[in-house]
């Protein structure tokens, strides 16, 4: 049985994670949880934690950079990503660390539960094999758990899962479509992110990015024009 660490700044997040998870089922007798990056260095100092499931987007610094952090630490880990970034960049990065799998928020838990489950299963049977060794890349892993996972076909289909997953968004047309079918309604941009489920940054930006204008800009222009047509 192992110790988790969920790192996420969205307590509801972490709430329903912890909620939605038969933790024994998946191997793990404790799960700790984290806000920032900070709190999360601090938990992995005190205690014996080998599963880490974490966020990417967070105040004080990312996902990512905690898990070099920890790579760095030579801390043995098992590593789950748990994001609304469907962006392949981050998918490719997350492979290139190791980390075993990359989950979207909405996060459907069963997809979830399977995952943890393989997970710490392979960090048992790696374990038993004399676990604790340097792998080629110089990360640590349990018997070369992260070199053996990205050897494995999985990993190819992962990075294809999440090309496709990345191509079905149109942030532009479903954010125009939903501001189009609700005009009347009080709009603001946390409302419509949470309605899409999407981080309200990451929508911003990528919308503005897609259109050359913010979403509340948008909105304004789009209530100006209907005015104009009474």
């Amino acid at each position: 049985m192992y110790n988790a660490l969920i790192v996420d700044d969205e307590p509801r997040t972490r709430k329903a994670l912890i909620e939605s998870t038969d933790w024994k089922k998946c191997n793990v007798r404790t799960v700790y949880e984290a806000s920032n990056i900070n709190e999360a260095k601090s938990l992995l100092n005190e205690h014996s934690i080998s599963v880490l499931i974490c966020d990417i987007e967070m105040p004080g610094g990312t996902g990512q950079e905690l898990v070099d952090w920890v790579r760095e630490q030579n801390k043995p880990m098992g590593i789950i990503m748990v994001t609304c970034h469907p962006e392949f960049s981050y998918v490719q990065k997350a492979i290139r660390q190791g980390c075993y799998d990359y989950i979207l928020k909405p996060i459907d838990y069963e997809e979830f539960s399977r995952a943890l489950h393989e997970m710490t299963l392979k960090m048992e049977f790696y374990e038993d094999r004399g676990g604790g060794a340097k792998s080629p890349d110089g990360s640590i892993g349990w018997g070369n758990l992260d070199y053996t996972i990205k050897s494995e076909s999985r990993t190819q289909d992962q990075l294809q899962k999440m090309k496709q997953v990345a191509g079905k968004r149109d942030v532009e047309k479903e954010v125009k479509q939903y501001v189009k079918d609700h005009l009347a309604d009080d709009l603001t941009v946390t409302k419509i992110a949470d309605i899409m489920h999407f981080n309200a940054q990451y929508l911003t930006r990528t919308f503005k990015a897609e259109t050359g204008r913010g979403i509340l800009e948008y909105i304004t222009t789009e209530r100006v024009e209907a005015a104009k047509s009474f």
